[in-house]
């Protein structure tokens, strides 16, 4: 910062200011931490642009390229606007007349390349291009005069998971109490508890992400009350309306209290029912720092009634949702009927593979319940899946259907079905 404040007043000595530089001259660390390194990067960069020291400069931009996060920011909002008016004004200050470069992308499935061509006029604008493939080969071909840089993003659905460890700056726990719980409207107070952990000093400006379950909605005249009023609790809140049928809340506070937790407690409904609830995700981080190094997420979900079925309505009609779920046949069976059932190929009922497995684990997957099972017999092998004997395979099932399930740990079980219940997970097969 005050190399860049030396710059505006020509008196900037750049030997000075590289010798606090990387060995490679591309970025200014700082041992505090990630922000702090772009932060003083972008001042330096923009000193070097301001004394027009561009082949110095251009090392620096290169290595901004490799910082960006995946939703384009760097971290923290205030380093993302510091980094983004440095390299706004190295472009816009570096001249290359000559500037003119084809970049051809090949991509899977595809037999002709996605051509762009960037030259003086639009080489600021972005590109993009989309497959419907993951982990697959890209060829990237560049020709011409001048840099780009090419980004890959995966998007792809995972398990949730609650860690523990990502919770270094907050204490959370989020609760849903029910209030109604009736056959026409479902209502439940959602309860969130916040503690900083720090010892010295309360959290500053922070931001709760809320995500609400499919088919609720929040109720506004709650949140309302919160922020308004000399005792108010949250200082305001954004409500984003999705195209899906899942919303989510912004509430933004003022403070988070290191010594007593804050109690922020507000009712959500239930407007549509759908038939598998997944669970929902409740993330706070305080506003200035780097979120995805702070961020502390819980998932929360509307527990289901003792001793009741959960159910899917669709018009007036319902059906408990176990007849969905995949049962485990009990009582005397005879070898005959298991090896007539193994062995059907008809089209709407056929039987690809069957395995005598021991149930060996249990862990609860937030929404899904997982189980790890050991493969002590192959009675029929199918294609999907080569070679599973005496090898562990993780088996899936809802949460709702644990108990018509019944697996117990330990015990034996005959699996069968076809090979589209079975879904490649190679980095895990033992």
């Amino acid at each position: 910062m005050a190399s860049y404040a030396l710059a505006n007043e020509n008196k900037l000595n750049r030997e000075i200011l590289h010798s606090f530089s990387s060995p490679d001259q591309s970025h200014w660390p700082v041992p505090v931490g990630r922000v702090y390194t772009l932060e003083a990067t972008a001042y330096a960069l923009l000193a070097l642009v301001r004394v027009k020291a561009f082949n110095e400069a251009w090392p620096i931009a290169r290595w901004f390229n490799k910082q960006q996060r995946e939703n384009g920011g760097f971290g923290s909002i205030q380093a993302t606007v510091t980094v983004y008016q440095a390299v706004a004004e190295f472009w816009t200050s570096e001249q290359n007349p000559g500037y003119d470069l084809n970049v051809d992308i090949l991509l899977p499935g595809r037999s002709k390349p996605v051509k762009y061509n960037f030259n003086q006029r639009n080489h600021f604008a972005t590109r993009t291009s989309k497959i419907n493939n993951i982990n697959q080969d890209v060829t990237v071909v560049a020709t011409g005069l001048g840099e780009a840089t090419v980004t890959m993003v995966s998007l792809f659905y995972a398990l949730p998971k609650e860690k523990h460890s990502d919770c270094q700056k907050f204490n959370m726990t989020v609760e849903l109490l029910p209030e109604k719980t009736s056959e026409v409207e479902k209502i439940y107070n959602m309860r969130i508890l916040l503690l900083y952990k720090n010892q010295h000093r309360d959290a500053a400006m922070t931001v709760l992400d809320i995500g609400l379950l499919t088919g609720f909605t929040v109720n506004t005249k709650d949140l309302n009350l919160l922020s308004k009023g000399r005792a108010r609790t949250i200082s305001k809140y954004k409500e984003i309306i999705s195209d899906s049928e899942r919303s989510s809340i912004t509430i933004y506070m003022d403070k988070v209290s290191h010594t007593k937790p804050e109690e922020i407690i507000f009712r959500i409904h239930q407007k549509q029912a759908v038939g598998v609830l997944q669970p929902a995700a409740v993330s706070v981080y305080e506003h200035d720092s780097p979120q995805y190094e702070t961020r502390c997420v819980r998932f929360y979900h509307p527990e289901r009634d003792a001793g009741k079925l959960l159910r899917l309505c669709k018009n007036d009609e319902c059906i408990c949702a176990e007849e969905n779920c995949s049962m485990q046949k009990k009582g005397k069976i005879n070898d005959d009927d298991r090896t007539d059932k193994i062995c059907e190929t008809e089209r709407n009922s056929k039987i690809d593979f069957a395995y005598k497995v021991r149930v060996e684990e249990f862990a609860d997957g937030v929404s899904t319940d997982i189980y790890t099972v050991l493969v002590l017999d192959v009675i029929k092998e199918g294609s999907s899946d080569v070679g599973p004997q005496n090898k562990r395979r993780t088996f899936l099932g809802f949460r709702h259907c644990r108990e018509a399930l019944d697996i117990k740990i330990g015990q034996n079980y005959l699996i069968m079905g076809t090979s589209k219940d079975i879904h490649a997970d190679e980095p895990n097969h033992s």
